[in-house]
């Protein structure tokens, strides 16, 4: 390991191109920011947050609207199994075995005959 530190000299930018660097970064930052100042009133602000506001209720009506379907298939089914239900019920307590019609009747409206 050398003891000699190195020259690193020769990437130091140049002062002038540097200094117009810097000049030209200013001033598009003052530009900009001197268009948020005059944007800044409160009717800007709320109409700033249209867009993403709708965006969240779009996404969450899509949300709600997801789980009302599966919500109300799982009612369905549960309906048709309570109908099934108390007729095997009745029929295990000594009632006539069910017919078809019993069957369909337990099964599209959740309730034994």
């Amino acid at each position: 390991m050398d003891d000699e530190r190195l020259d690193l000299s020769p990437l130091d930018p140049e002062p002038a191109r540097w200094r117009a660097v810097m000049d030209g970064t200013r001033a598009r930052v003052d530009a900009v920011l001197a268009t948020r100042a005059r944007q800044q009133d409160a009717l800007a602000v709320i109409a700033g947050w249209t867009r993403p506001l709708l965006a969240a209720a779009a996404a969450a009506v899509l949300l709600v609207a997801g789980a009302e379907a599966a919500l109300d298939g799982r009612e369905e089914r549960r309906e048709t199994v309570r109908g099934l239900v108390a007729l095997s019920t009745g029929w295990a307590r000594g009632a006539p075995a069910p017919s078809g019609a019993d069957l369909l009747h337990a099964i599209s409206r959740g309730e034994a005959p």
